[in-house]
């Protein structure tokens, strides 16, 4: 979604543009609210931990680390950012971003009273370099990605069913260490007005790396082993006053090309490696978002905020994968109270209901409904800023295709640390 804070006065098409282009290029909310804090040159790190406990006896998982039957109990990662930015001159901008991260997840084999087991997973996250810039008199913001294969991108049957908990979309942990390969971006974004509205319409393809296991288990796609075609994104933002309050709406749609996959998911988690290949086309992705800031009195921000995503189901060989489709929506509102000229409070509650893909019971696939909360300070000194947070959350996970309506519980904890210098 396109997200700006502070109270702007008219928001120009360039503006609107290189926000949009930002979440066109799948760059993160968190990274745009960093890059607000950033002078010409910037560098920021951080530190990141967060658990998830699973209610009574965990989260049933089958053909887990080479086990028929498993109960996942727990769930924890450090996450250690780090991102460089610097001007390039003629208007161009480079950033840099890397993180190093260690997760660990605690199971217990069969269905009761087993001993209990750990899976880690570990490592440095591939670079990312992002390179923007305007031409054609600014109407036009030109974004080139590129990510450097320095991630993992080799997984044991551990390690594998170790990132199917660490990655799934219910949970809301972040990234894990796994690399893609080489892999880059394209971008562009045009803005204009258009009478009361600022709009910004664009369009990018992304040529994939040959290692997607995230994106494979999050899709439902039957096995991580799989060699990955390319991504188009089309995006269309608009924004205007409604009285003194801003409205910001966007629409985007992702298409995909052929994968080339081999195996299944159960053999994957196995270790067994299937010669046979098969075409898989994930079905395309269309969401939208809506934001409202509201003019408050004594909040420096208040962001009321909705968003929904439906995935199309897939295809192999042609024929659609029964269950392969799904929905997110995800609402909530954050809100920025001063606490002193150079310090606010930062607080946020969200709501999630995810309707879970039926292809399997895997834990990437599982639907959710969930709620979280988050209080945090955001302090700026001279070229510091200073940014420490907690978030808790609380929820319930519905396999669809465990054939049952168990909705096994979880609560979660999160708090970080951002530290950035801009110079």
């Amino acid at each position: 979604m396109c997200r700006r804070s502070g109270h702007e006065g008219r928001v120009t098409p360039i503006v609107a543009a290189t926000v949009c282009l930002f979440s066109l290029v799948g760059v993160s909310e968190a990274s745009l609210a960093q890059e607000k804090l950033l002078g010409t040159h910037a560098i920021g790190g951080g530190a990141y931990f967060e658990s998830v406990v699973f209610g009574g006896d965990g989260v049933r998982q089958v053909a887990f680390a080479g086990m028929d039957t498993v109960r996942v109990r727990r769930a924890t990662q450090l996450l250690l950012p780090v991102t460089v930015a610097t001007p390039l001159g003629g208007g161009w901008r480079l950033d840099v971003t890397a993180f190093h991260a260690r997760g660990t997840v605690t199971y217990a084999e069969g269905d009761r009273g087993g001993a209990e087991l750990t899976g880690t997973l570990s490592g440095v996250s591939d670079v990312r370099l992002r390179a923007s810039g305007h031409v054609l008199r600014e109407s036009i913001t030109l974004t080139v990605g590129a990510n450097l294969p320095t991630g993992t991108s080799s997984l044991s049957s551990t390690e594998l069913s170790t990132l199917r908990v660490l990655a799934a979309p219910g949970l809301a942990m972040g990234s894990s260490p796994v690399g893609a390969g080489f892999s880059g971006t394209f971008g562009a974004v045009y803005g204009r007005e258009a009478g009361p509205w600022s709009l910004a319409m664009g369009a990018s393809y992304e040529y994939r790396g040959r290692y997607q296991p995230v994106a494979a288990l999050i899709a439902g796609a039957p096995s991580a082993d799989f060699r990955p075609g390319a991504v188009v994104r089309t995006s269309i933002g608009a924004d205007r006053l409604v009285g003194a309050h801003r409205l910001r709406l966007v629409a985007a749609a992702d298409v995909f090309s052929d994968d080339k996959l081999r195996g299944s998911a159960q053999a994957a988690e196995s270790g067994e490696v299937l010669p046979t290949l098969a075409t898989v086309r994930l079905g395309p992705v269309f969401s939208g978002d809506a934001q409202l800031h509201l003019a408050a009195r004594r909040f420096r921000d208040l962001i009321l905020y909705s968003s929904y995503l439906w995935r199309a189901a897939y295809a192999r060989d042609g024929r659609t994968a029964a269950g392969s489709s799904g929905q997110y929506l995800a609402g909530g509102v954050r809100a920025a109270l001063p606490l002193t000229m150079t310090s606010d409070v930062i607080m946020a509650g969200e709501g999630r209901w995810h309707s879970g893909l039926g292809v399997d019971e895997g834990m990437p696939t599982a639907g959710v409904r969930s709620a979280s909360l988050t209080l945090g300070i955001d302090g700026r000194r001279g070229l510091l800023s200073l940014q420490p947070y907690v978030r808790a959350q609380a929820g319930q996970l519905h396999q669809r295709g465990s054939g049952d309506d168990v909705r096994p519980s979880f609560v979660g904890l999160a708090g970080g640390l951002v530290l950035v210098s801009r110079f």
